[in-house]
């Protein structure tokens, strides 16, 4: 009897004991989630362009078991639903591209032969696009290309190389119109140096429809900093 009162009184010892060590799986989960968030931290840190920045969102999202959705991917999506309801926009071609998205127009579609200006039928289909750009990627930088097929140009413009640099520049400014940071956008002049298909065939006979999907301006949806980045080489 003597024995079993002894170890009745020794019990609550040990549970108070353990009871006093129960905060330090607290500790200890905190101490994780610090540490966490700090790796957390030094990731977005390190990461100096916009999809260095998405792939660690995506990565975060997906150590959580969540789902993520990059922004670029969501726009395609909707760019290609307002081509589907604008029959304006049907010969509009739509790509993704590693960090972003191209979306290229041919240039009869916006501008008259030779011309710089944008057609009035070309200014609704422009306003939509830079709207649902802007809605949709407002950290992302615009990167407006001009192209031109090999035709010599015989208009106020002394080469292709200035008209196609003129057309990137008419897009680029609806942009700015419809509130987009200027700081975040560039226009390129490609004359016909950059030919999707070839401008004559072997025999250097000319192939009409080739030029005419040469003649194209292209919008490209690219992560943020890539402007900056152009600007400071």
């Amino acid at each position: 009897m003597g024995e079993l009162k002894h170890s009745l009184k020794d019990e609550p010892e040990e549970n108070e004991e353990s009871n006093d060590e129960i905060w330090l799986i607290s500790y200890s989960d905190l101490m994780t989630l610090l540490f966490g968030f700090f790796v957390l931290m030094y990731s977005f840190a390190l990461a100096k362009t916009g999809s260095q920045i998405e792939t660690v969102k995506e990565g975060v999202a997906r150590s959580f078991g969540g789902s993520y959705v990059a922004p670029m991917q969501n726009l395609q999506a909707k760019v290609k639903d307002l081509i589907i309801h604008e029959p304006v926009l049907q010969d509009v071609a739509v790509q993704k591209l590693h960090d972003g998205l191209e979306i290229t127009f041919q240039s009869g579609l916006l501008f008259a032969t030779g011309r710089a200006e944008l057609s009035e039928s070309a200014m609704e289909p422009i306003k939509r696009m830079a709207q649902l750009i802007a809605a949709n990627v407002s950290d992302g930088d615009i990167v407006v290309e001009g192209h031109t097929d090999d035709v010599p140009i015989r208009t106020a413009f002394p080469s292709n190389w200035e008209l196609s640099s003129a057309r990137a520049s008419a897009v680029l400014r609806e942009f700015i119109k419809y509130g987009y940071d200027p700081k975040r956008l560039m226009a390129v002049g490609f004359a016909d140096s950059q030919p999707l298909y070839p401008n004559q065939d072997e025999n250097d006979v000319p192939i009409p429809e080739n030029r005419e999907r040469n003649r194209r301006v292209v919008i490209k949806v690219v992560a943020s900093g890539y402007v900056k980045h152009q600007n400071s080489k």
